[in-house]
């Protein structure tokens, strides 16, 4: 299963890198918004885990986009701020995780958007 992750911040996103290709997972690791739906738009992704708060777009804004290209496409956005998220655009194909999370919370998540 190949994984693309939208991360801002450096050490988490080395973190979703080592911790899923330890699980096996191809990981495409982008820092932000826009660098994240290029590396979709080369297709082949599976999952697409996003932060909300990025540079140049937010994770809502890249989910939006991913589901207009693709409206079976599976999304996990993880974020400090599900507290004031607009659930109301969200895609239909997308969860929502609150960091701080345990690792299996996380692994849980993506086996479930795998099914």
């Amino acid at each position: 299963m190949k994984i693309l992750v939208a991360e801002d911040e450096p050490e988490l996103l080395r973190f979703y890198k080592v911790l899923l290709e330890d699980q096996g997972y191809e990981v495409v690791a982008t820092r932000d918004g826009q660098e994240c739906l290029d590396a979709y738009r080369m297709g082949g992704i599976d999952l697409v885990i996003l932060d909300h708060r990025m540079p140049r777009m937010n994770g809502m804004e890249v989910a939006k986009e991913i589901a207009a290209m693709n409206p079976s496409q599976k999304l996990l956005m993880i974020t400090a701020y599900s507290g004031v998220l607009d659930l109301v655009q969200r895609p239909a194909n997308m969860k929502i995780m609150a960091k701080p999370f345990e690792v299996d919370e996380l692994l849980s998540a993506i086996g479930e958007l795998s099914k």
